[in-house]
């Protein structure tokens, strides 16, 4: 390359770093390699590599603020935590990070709400209601549009616009039947995106996770309070949000609730019961839940436990997904006379609503986040992120369906006044 295009070049790199950090507010050496390449497509990467790479430019111009041991200090403790939890321990080491971190990062992402608004109160029971799930949102998850080819990308902004949307359709749900309609919100696992498997390069760090959560939902869910007169937040676990510092690293069969997910829901039912009288909260020990919506029994599982679906994208084994509803049915979970109506998953990726031999209803939900290099690397190449909602009523647990593709809002700036972005920093 001749000196004045490597002049060019460099210049224009510069350019779009600076803006992408601006977008995401953080300085410019604070900018990773995967939000930079999510937020342009000026820059070509094999031309970066050719002048030594993203690294090394970046560092060439932008060099890092003096404490920036300070600011990455949990990921240096990490790499010593064998030490500290030889003095500390191992519990009181996260939860004291997690606390310490999540204050500094809300003091730049400070919580905004909503204002409540004031419902007459019933005299008698809503007749209709909607149950909207929310699972596989892999908050936290950075998604190189390069790198999937142009197909998919996924940030802070992105996801905050694709819940912004779905929400949105929720609120928008038959308006006419308003008055008589509460709400069931099915967080239902893998909520964040954790550090599990081998994935760390394109996540964020799970403090960050955690506050960018709370900041997305908290304003998601004071949005719909504004909308409807009862809202239930219904929480369980999934597998990216478990606790990675325990020490069995696998799929989590005991104490699933000692979660990061679980702190996050804790920390909204918090928030909300701050401004929102009207919603409430139930966050069940065991990993799965079974409730009532409209006299029918909803059993509620992330579905990487207790309830295997297989893989949607490949078959469904109705008879065997039958006999594990009907093992329930016939267990001391339920009164001998009642059974299981509906069973609410997500952990597959692939939205589908069946009718099972048995008279159930399986609803599997679909993800926010899209598809990621993991998805690629076995040829999964379509991208339709998804979020699925139906209406219950007395005669139907399982009534209107509606499932909602939400990349076409990942550009729509009109949702950021529904919940703002947060700008990952901290």
């Amino acid at each position: 390359m001749a000196k004045s295009e490597t002049n060019k070049f460099n210049a224009l790199f510069v350019k779009e770093l600076k803006r992408v950090a601006k977008e995401l507010g953080i300085p410019e050496a604070d900018v990773s390699k995967a939000q930079f390449f999510s937020g342009t497509d000026a820059v070509s990467e094999w031309e970066l590599r050719k002048l030594g790479g993203f690294n090394g430019l970046k560092k060439m111009f932008f060099l890092p603020e003096d404490n920036l041991e300070v600011k990455y200090g949990s990921k240096l403790i990490a790499q010593h935590v064998g030490k500290i939890e030889k003095s500390y321990g191992q519990a009181l080491f996260f939860e004291k990070e997690l606390v310490n971190s999540v204050k500094e990062a809300l003091k730049t992402n400070p919580i905004l709400l909503h204002p409540p608004v004031k419902f007459p109160k019933r005299a008698e029971k809503h007749k209709r209601t909607i149950v909207a799930a929310i699972s596989d949102t892999h908050f936290g998850s950075n998604i190189s549009k390069e790198e999937l080819n142009g197909i998919n990308y996924y940030s802070w902004t992105v996801a905050s616009r694709r819940m912004a949307l779905y929400f949105e359709q929720i609120a928008n749900y038959k308006p006419d039947h308003r008055k008589d309609t509460d709400l069931v919100i099915q967080l239902n696992g893998d909520i964040i995106a954790g550090q599990i498997h081998n994935q760390e390069w394109f996540v964020d760090l799970l403090t960050t996770q955690f506050a960018g959560t709370v900041y997305l939902l908290s304003q998601g869910i004071s949005y719909l309070a504004q909308h409807f007169s009862k809202i239930t937040v219904v929480c369980t676990p999934g597998n990216h949000g478990r606790n990675v510092g325990k020490a069995d690293k696998g799929r989590a069969t005991t104490q699933k609730w000692d979660s990061y997910e679980n702190m996050i829901y804790i920390a909204l039912r918090e928030i909300m019961a701050q401004k929102h009288n009207n919603v409430s909260f139930s966050i069940p020990e065991a990993p799965f839940i079974v409730y009532k919506v409209q006299g029918h029994n909803v059993m509620q599982t992330h579905g990487d436990t207790v309830i295997n679906v297989g893989n949607p994208g490949n078959s469904l084994n109705m008879n065997s997904i039958s006999n594990q509803i009907s093992r329930v049915n016939a267990s001391d979970l339920l009164k001998h006379s009642e059974k299981v109506a509906v069973v609410s998953v997500g952990h597959v990726h692939v939205p589908t609503i069946q009718i099972l031999e048995n008279g159930c209803m399986i609803v599997i939900n679909g993800c926010l986040s899209g598809t990621d290099p993991f998805a690629q690397s076995i040829g999964i190449h379509s991208n339709l992120p998804t979020q699925l909602m139906y209406e219950a009523t007395a005669e139907h647990a399982v009534g209107d369906i509606r499932m909602i593709q939400v990349k076409g809002a990942d550009k729509e700036e009109r949702f950021d006044k529904i919940i703002k972005p947060f700008v990952g920093k901290f």
